[in-house]
């Protein structure tokens, strides 16, 4: 059975505890894993393998949220939050406060993919991590757009694997048409709505796929307003 997760408007500061949560499983999870390589059957290392990949993508998008709650916390608002990466021009220009990957503001480390779970189908644009303010998801609790996260281009494995931690089933919810439409900001996307992914409505983080089911993404809602 799925376990609908309701987005809730009033918690604000239990990032941290899903981040501890994470780390724990994470461990546990690898001790698994470390024990299982030692064995024959090769299906079972793969899932397992599959599940410890999945954590780690949760256990950063926790960590996403656990930064930027802290910033809106200390003060940034949502118009200035900035989203530059270091070697990005601007990175280095004053004020850092509102940076969410400078030391000097939120101090939050840019990840990259394991190259092991990307399933590249297009480069524009490439696999990779994403974090943006350029959309809105309706079931979110207004209509401006929304901070969203989202691991483009994952391995199918990986993305039934996420989707048995959050909605305990490892069905693939499909998002209509181009999932950077939705999900990466392309300067040109379209709202991310319940016609646009019924299954998709309520979820704060989940992994989907595009139409033709060749193409895996997971987003997390970071932010909404």
């Amino acid at each position: 059975m799925c376990r609908k997760i309701s987005y809730s408007r009033t918690e604000n500061g239990n990032a941290l505890v899903y981040v501890l949560i994470a780390i724990v499983l994470f461990a546990a999870l690898g001790f698994t894993l470390s024990r299982n390589m030692g064995g024959s059957n090769t299906k079972e290392v793969d899932a397992a393998r599959a599940e410890l990949y999945a954590m780690e993508l949760i256990a950063y998008s926790a960590q996403v949220k656990s930064v930027i709650d802290q910033m809106t916390f200390t003060g940034t608002k949502f118009n200035t939050l900035d989203f530059t990466k270091a070697g990005d021009a601007g990175f280095s220009s004053t004020p850092h406060i509102h940076k969410i990957f400078h030391p000097q503001g939120g101090g939050l480390t840019s990840a990259n993919l394991p190259t092991r779970i990307i399933k590249e189908n297009s480069s524009n644009p490439e696999a990779g991590w994403y974090l943006g303010l350029f959309n809105n998801v309706e079931w979110t609790k207004g209509a401006g757009t929304d901070v969203i996260l989202t691991a483009h281009q994952i391995s199918k494995a990986v993305c039934r694997a996420i989707n048995d931690k959050i909605t305990y089933s490892t069905t693939i919810p499909v998002l209509a048409g181009d999932l950077e439409n939705y999900l990466v900001d392309t300067g040109t996307n379209n709202a991310f709505t319940a016609a646009s992914c019924a299954d998709c409505e309520g979820y704060v983080a989940l992994c989907v796929s595009n139409n033709s089911a060749d193409t895996y993404s997971f987003y997390t809602i970071i932010l909404d307003r």
